[in-house]
């Protein structure tokens, strides 16, 4: 999960958490304690990593570094809209890297982007570009 906000907090962790098909792997949020309008009593990520049972990371690069990274099958985008872009580029190029390394043992990475996906129609397209553009993509536009 990336973003550790009020949605974050108030939905998106309890629901996967009760869901027995899903492993919260971690949890990245560049601030230790989130902060947000909406709610004044949001939780630091010490206490989250505790009550999902999962590590913290700090970024989304230090997150794909890790064994955790490499190995994860999905990513949920949470984070103030700005930022959607510049993550989603990321997560796209780690699935195209891991595409690229290992074609035939291959492990995908499906991400869940809040809406808006961008703030911006041109980032949007660009974001659908590079998805397309992927060579694992190829068996998906025919």
């Amino acid at each position: 999960l990336i973003g550790a906000g009020w949605w974050s907090q108030g939905w998106h962790l309890p629901h996967l958490h009760r869901n027995e098909e899903v492993t919260i792997s971690a949890i990245v949020d560049s601030s230790p304690h989130p902060t947000s309008n909406l709610d004044p009593n949001l939780e630091s990520l010490a206490t989250l990593a505790k009550r999902y049972d999962c590590p913290i990371f700090h970024s989304l690069a230090e997150l794909l570094e890790s064994p955790i990274g490499k190995s994860m099958d999905g990513a949920l985008v949470c984070t103030p809209h700005a930022t959607h872009y510049a993550i989603g580029v990321e997560l796209i190029q780690e699935a195209k890297r891991r595409y690229e390394e290992d074609e035939k043992n291959y492990k995908p990475l499906s991400v869940l982007m809040e809406k808006p996906m961008t703030t911006d129609v041109d980032e949007a397209i660009q974001l659908h570009t590079l998805l397309m553009e992927r060579k694992e993509a190829d068996k998906y536009n025919k």
